[in-house]
């Protein structure tokens, strides 16, 4: 009678070694952004999902990401890699999609030519085809209009953060021509936050200043906090964005108020109290 095979000898053989007949031994990826069914989607969307665990070892992998017109994901409308934020999700943003089409998307893990079991197929529907969702939130009169509102999450949940970075990098220039300080005032905005914000707004309502509540105007030259003059917030829960504490609070710029203002990206959320504002400062 042949000897038995060890389950661990077959590791590494082309052989499928999950139900679905993928071959890695991981788990699926769990979908979580954007939500089922979401409408109002950019077009260049960033798709996000909880990593895939190794199901014998702990390992992390490489993500895969497709997005395509049918579920049968004959054709892709983009495809590639995610990359690992700092909570630990993997996030991957798309190539610019039709406008106006409702799309689906999954994702997996991937090693070498080895591969785990797709994540469970969500959809969502680009801009375009609805009105989208209008903030509750007062604006200035004289800022751009506002993009979508990503809808509210589960209660008692929160929408992940979205990716700030390119945004920040953007303003490097302005930043070096303008000063960072403007009015003297540490706890204000200015103007290159206020085209930072401007810019997040016009892809993402979410996207605010930080009031800064553990401030106040002795801490400010005299005048009253309106916001950190460097941060940003992200209102990820549920209901009115104006003054709610439900924010992951980023940080944009070093050596703010200094000689040599340049941008950077810090995610504090969790480390002082915020609180989401649109509320700019007066040029005087």
């Amino acid at each position: 009678m042949a000897t038995p095979v060890s389950p661990s000898a077959v590791v590494g053989t082309a052989n499928a070694l999950n139900a679905d007949g993928s071959n890695l031994k991981a788990t699926a990826p769990n979908a979580v952004f954007p939500m089922p069914d979401a409408t109002s989607v950019p077009v260049e969307a960033i798709l996000t999902v909880q990593a895939a665990k190794g199901t014998q070892i702990t390992s992390s992998f490489p993500h895969r990401f497709e997005v395509s017109d049918s579920e049968s994901f004959g054709t892709l409308l983009s495809s590639g890699t995610g990359a690992a934020d700092s909570q630990g999700l993997i996030r991957y943003s798309t190539t610019a999609l039709p406008a106006a089409k409702k799309v689906f998307w999954r994702s997996r893990a991937e090693q070498s030519d080895k591969y785990g079991p797709w994540s469970q197929v969500l959809s969502f529907t680009t801009i375009g085809t609805t009105t989208p969702t209008t903030p509750t939130t007062p604006t200035d009169p004289n800022a751009p209009a506002v993009g979508p509102r990503p809808n509210d999450p589960p209660a008692g949940g929160r929408l992940p953060l979205p990716n700030a970075r390119p945004f920040i990098n953007a303003m490097s220039g302005l930043v070096a021509t303008l000063p960072s300080c403007p009015y003297g005032r540490k706890y204000s905005s200015n103007p290159w936050l206020d085209k930072l914000v401007d810019n997040l707004r016009a892809s993402d309502a979410r996207w605010g200043y930080n009031g800064k509540p553990s401030r106040t105007a002795a801490d400010n030259n005299g005048f009253p906090v309106t916001c950190a003059g460097d941060e940003i917030a992200y209102h990820y829960g549920a209901g009115d964005s104006l003054n709610s504490t439900n924010v992951y609070l980023i940080d944009a710029l070093a050596g703010h108020c200094g000689p040599t203002p340049a941008t950077t990206y810090r995610d504090f959320t969790g480390e002082e109290p915020g609180f989401w504002t649109l509320t700019r400062t007066p040029s005087r």
